[in-house]
């Protein structure tokens, strides 16, 4: 098991990859380990202190990490526990494994994962589990839980997975949504804009795009582009 900790704060973004395989890597190789600082590349000893304890495939973060991008990308098992807020794209391209954010999460988190688990205790912000600019397909497995409140544009182009959200929600949930399962306890705005399948429920209250037509348990379309989602309250 690797413990980080920031050695100060931040002026600008770091881009980090980290991932548990560093907890299987010599200290030195570690401490040597190529991260950006702005435009600069950096030694991962040069802006965190690192303690090894162990062999365990585990990291954990400690602090302020609300400006390192990029953590748990690619991720292929092992655990990421973080203990404080997290920055942009944490989880992206996701394969298997575990992350725990004990605070809250930036946008783009668990972008075109493809499995594992991603738990976050405070709120996350825009574009959970959706896609990358340009790219058709967001995410396409794996399980996302939001304990707070998340931000807008949901699942946007999610083929596969699940996501819960256990307060309130932004605008475009689900926008062209292919399938999986989006749960939002609280309210929200627009769901389904474009939906071509898949499954979203809402606890709360919402608004519903008139191209979508009432059926016995809730709203079925976007039937603009000939799609069979399910829209429905808990």
């Amino acid at each position: 098991m690797l413990i980080i900790k920031p050695k100060f704060q931040f002026d600008v973004h770091v881009e980090a990859e980290l991932t548990p395989e560093l907890a299987e890597m010599d200290l030195k190789d570690v401490l040597s380990f190529e991260v950006y600082y702005g435009k600069f590349v950096k030694k991962l000893g040069d802006l965190f202190d690192v303690v090894k304890e162990g062999d365990e495939k585990k990291l954990v973060l400690q602090g302020d990490f609300s400006r390192v991008k990029w953590i748990g990308k690619e991720l292929q098992g092992g655990e990421i526990v973080v203990k404080g807020n997290v920055g942009q794209h944490c989880g992206a391209y996701m394969v298997d494994g575990r992350i725990v954010i004990e605070g809250n999460a930036d946008d783009w988190l668990g972008t075109e994962m493809k499995g594992g688990e991603i738990i976050v205790k405070g709120n996350a912000k825009n574009r959970i589990g959706c896609n990358f600019w340009g790219e058709m397909e967001g995410m396409k497995g794996g399980r996302i839980m939001i304990e707070g409140n998340a931000g807008s544009y949901i699942g946007e182009k999610m083929v596969d997975g699940y996501i819960e959200v256990k307060g309130n929600a932004g605008d475009f949930v689900g926008t062209e949504m292919k399938g999986g399962v989006i749960v939002i306890h609280g309210s929200c705005g627009y769901v389904g804009w474009d939906m071509r399948d898949g499954e979203i429920r809402i606890g709360g209250s919402f608004d519903i795009p008139p191209s979508f037509k009432r059926s016995d348990d809730g709203w079925i379309g976007d039937v603009n582009v000939n799609g069979n989602g399910t829209v429905k309250s808990l």
